[in-house]
């Protein structure tokens, strides 16, 4: 993997360019916008075991259910969780579809700005050249029950080849093992993956994995994207492109990122890791 970074004027955008295998994203925040279905299934659990909803919002986004529900709802057994896993996610799923058939306004799933546009240029690559890798995955704390309705139902894509739900990993986010089996089922080195994240614990996630991460200000502030690790932080993926070189397997896929400067205060890794 290469990238470019040119010294830049205080408070002007880095234009990076870099060549990855497989971009590995993360869904919710990310590729999807989930947030309203997601906030309002957490609405009617914090109704139901009273608990702080403002409290739960600032600390739940990239982290698995399982583990939310196990830190916020320490009384639930252990052998009631997979059980509560269900409910909440399938509750999301079930709000909705409502949407989509009109009987509510409050949590539709669309698909996240500039998403659309992006995985198509990365899924243009196989239809020019059939001999081409997929170039692109998707790793998710959800579960499989949700993450591929939600996904469906945001109408961003068609499903990945690759899809790693948080039921697969024996650990979740920001442990590196997602993001490790995600490179591993891409037959990449994490090294020349890209990761593409909206959550603190996401970001530290990947980098953890030896990846590059790419960090989004959707969801969280562009500050703690940085303070996580983030190697580059854009607004949305409208700021990111991707071009296709050449064919078959070893064909070359090109980021170019319009990333924000970093803070002065906060140190960035940088750097070659190829």
């Amino acid at each position: 993997m290469s990238s470019t970074n040119p010294a830049p004027e205080a408070n002007a955008a880095l234009e990076i360019s870099c060549d990855v295998h497989t971009v590995l994203f993360d869904m919710d925040g990310t590729l999807i916008d989930s947030t309203p279905a997601v906030n309002a299934t957490w609405r009617e659990t914090c109704d139901r075991f009273g608990l702080d909803y403002d409290e739960v919002l600032k600390t739940c986004h990239g982290w698995r259910t399982v583990e939310n529900l196990t830190r916020f709802v320490p009384s639930i057994p252990a052998a009631d969780m997979p059980k509560e896993v269900a409910i909440f996610e399938g509750r999301i799923s079930e709000i909705a579809q409502d949407c989509l058939d009109g009987k509510r306004q409050d949590g539709r799933i669309d698909a996240m700005p500039g998403a659309k546009e992006l995985l198509r240029d990365i899924s243009a690559g196989r239809s020019e050249s059939p001999m081409r890798r997929a170039g692109w995955a998707i790793v998710t704390s959800a579960t499989a029950a949700y993450a591929h309705v939600g996904f469906a139902s945001s109408q961003v894509s068609a499903p990945p080849e690759i899809f790693i739900t948080g039921d697969i990993c024996a650990r979740g986010k920001p442990d590196p093992f997602p993001y490790l089996l995600g490179a591993e089922k891409a037959l990449a080195p994490p090294q020349q993956c890209v990761v593409v994240e909206d959550a603190p614990a996401g970001v530290r996630s990947g980098k953890a994995s030896g990846a590059r991460v790419l960090g989004l200000c959707t969801t969280h502030s562009e500050r703690s994207m940085w303070e996580a690790g983030a190697d580059w932080v854009v607004e949305d993926l409208r700021d990111v492109s991707a071009k296709w070189q050449g064919d078959g397997p070893a064909a070359k896929l090109t980021l170019r990122i319009a990333s924000k400067a970093a803070p002065t205060d906060v140190t960035q890794t940088t750097g070659d890791k190829a």
